[in-house]
């Protein structure tokens, strides 16, 4: 389990002004480190020049009008309107709505994780980041003045980072209309941004508005490199590609009105980890027609982050062979984010796994959202099965299990003797289909989370697989990038760098190798595995495998 930053509720406590010592600890001056208002140009880049870009058009992104009826004032609400007073004057949200874009504030505050974002480079946003997105420099500072020389301080510095990185002139234009300094106190601001501000119970230091017009709480803006964690601006780039994202998701599954959907858990409060279902499919006429199986997993947790207190645990939907869950059979696998408050949504492929549920009517489920024995966390869950005929060639009709994985040490191959199967002889293809991650840190390699082992497969004398994980395990930000596909941002935690397999708030990719040519329909196959670490035996941590051969019709 990858190690988590022990000083995270340090600086979570925003509400406490905490800078990492407890002795010293004793409040934030929100009037303190206040800037002389005069050491900035107010008029450095003002919005002039061009008419605004239309990146809507730009980009070929979808738009959703304004919702004027929202009044939404907490997280995961439609936010309803509000004006912000800016260096160029007035910016209303509903005036301003283009409809694909997200909404992203930063607030200066007088804590040392405050100070620490506010003194970092901006400049990835605008070199690396999306165009889709306003961003909104504010504080909490007591006064206009103040918050007006903050704010003009922020200018200058990303002005400056404009002639550093040597950014042509028409994304300067472009981005001086999507870069907002606010000049009252962020408790101060009209409407719903300044209502959530008023009424949370820990200084935000970023929050934001989404696509969907929903209100976020963004989480932490900090980074991990060789010196640990540290605050990091150009962490704020990632959270565009998320709200995309969801946004894209959503309307895809919306639109997908022919899906036949059977729900495991629909919009559940809970703290429990484990939860067992029975529910009925489609009878065994209907379910012979699907050709796909999606899993829908959704999970929103509003509590502030200490409250959403969640590792990187191994999360699953498993099909259960008996109404007692004795046996069990992995369909999908997830990881959860680090103390991410907000919304979360995958919707996993797991159409190999049909063939498991052939015989339709009454199946029970299981979903895993971590270890039973970790500290409670409420949290709203759905889980659906996504049933659906999207004219394949042919379709799952059965899968077998083969192999699971274990300790990665001296041993683990010694447990993996060969698994003999026999496809039906009327197959018209025969899939290997694994879910493999890596997890623990051994002393001296760090395996399997942070090494790259491989996983080899090979039906008799011929390798049908080779799963290996080079240049992945560490890549730093590997995850990050990956917010469009998935991963929340501004987690609270080691999240950022990449591992063997897998990120924290991302489904584990099931591998599919076709091995058709490999095997003799209607007779005997062997098919044998085993883990290696560079090049010799398995060294250390924990491998989570499933390894299936499933058979098509």
């Amino acid at each position: 389990m990858s190690s988590r930053w022990l000083a995270v509720l340090c600086a979570l406590s925003m509400a406490l002004g905490c800078d990492g010592d407890p002795e010293t600890d004793a409040g934030v001056d929100l009037d303190a480190g206040s800037m002389d208002a005069a050491t900035s140009d107010p008029d450095a880049g003002t919005d002039g020049g061009p008419p605004a870009t239309d990146v809507c058009a730009e980009l070929g992104l979808a738009t959703t009008p304004f919702d004027a009826t929202a009044t939404g004032t907490a997280w995961e609400e439609k936010a309803g309107d509000f004006t912000v007073q800016t260096l160029d004057g007035p910016w209303t949200l509903s005036e301003e709505w283009s409809g694909c874009e997200s909404y992203v504030f930063v607030a200066y505050a007088a804590n040392d994780y405050g100070r620490g974002i506010w003194s970092t480079s901006p400049d990835p946003i605008f070199t690396d980041g999306p165009r889709n997105v306003h961003y909104f420099f504010t504080t909490w500072e007591a006064t206009e003045p103040e918050a007006m020389a903050r704010v003009m301080e922020m200018r200058q510095n990303v002005e400056d980072g404009f002639d550093f990185v040597g950014l042509p002139e028409a994304d300067r234009a472009f981005w001086r209309t999507h870069v907002h300094y606010v000049t009252s106190p962020v408790r101060m601001i009209d409407g719903s941004v300044g209502d959530l501000v008023r009424a949370s119970e820990y200084i935000l230091n970023a929050f934001a508005v989404t696509r969907e017009q929903r209100l976020d709480p963004v989480g932490s803006l900090m980074t991990v490199g060789a010196g640990g964690f540290r605050p990091d601006l150009g962490m704020a780039r990632f959270f565009s590609p998320f709200y995309d994202y969801l946004y894209d998701l959503d309307a895809r599954v919306a639109a997908e009105t022919d899906a036949t959907v059977v729900d495991v858990l629909r919009d559940e409060t809970t703290t429990l980890r484990t939860l067992d279902r029975l529910v009925t499919l489609p009878d065994a006429a209907a379910m012979g027609g699907f050709d796909t199986l999606e899993v829908d997993v959704e999970l929103t947790c509003t509590a502030d982050p200490s409250n959403c207190s969640e590792w990187d645990r191994i999360a699953y939907v498993f099909f259960c062979e008996d109404e007692a869950c004795a046996t069990t059979r992995e369909l999908v696998r997830w990881i959860t984010p680090y103390s991410r408050p907000g919304r979360r949504r995958w919707v996993m492929d797991a159409t190999p796994f049909l063939g498991l549920l052939r015989a339709g009517g009454p199946q029970t489920f299981r979903a895993v959202f971590g270890p039973d024995w970790e500290a409670a966390t409420e949290r709203t869950v759905s889980v659906s099965l996504r049933f659906s005929s999207r004219g394949e060639p042919d379709a799952a009709t059965g899968a077998e299990l083969a192999f699971r994985g274990g300790n990665f040490d001296a041993s683990y191959n010694d447990a993996h003797t060969p698994f003999a199967f026999t496809p039906p002889a009327d197959a018209s293809r025969v899939e290997l289909v694994v879910i493999v991650s890596g997890h623990g840190q051994e002393a001296g390699n760090n395996c399997a989370e942070w090494c790259d082992h491989h996983h080899t497969f090979d039906v008799g004398t011929t390798e049908v697989a080779d799963i290996t994980f080079t240049g992945m395990a560490g890549r730093e930000n590997g995850c990050a990038e990956l917010a469009g596909q998935g991963v929340p941002p501004g987690q609270w935690g080691n999240w950022s760098p990449l591992r063997a397999g897998w990120c924290p708030g991302l489904p584990v990719e099931t591998r599919r190798f076709d091995i058709t040519s490999a095997v003799t329909l209607g007779a005997e196959n062997q098919l044998s595995y085993a883990g290696s670490y560079g090049g010799g035996a398995p060294s250390g941590g924990n491998i989570d495998l499933s390894a299936y051969v499933v058979y098509y019709r």
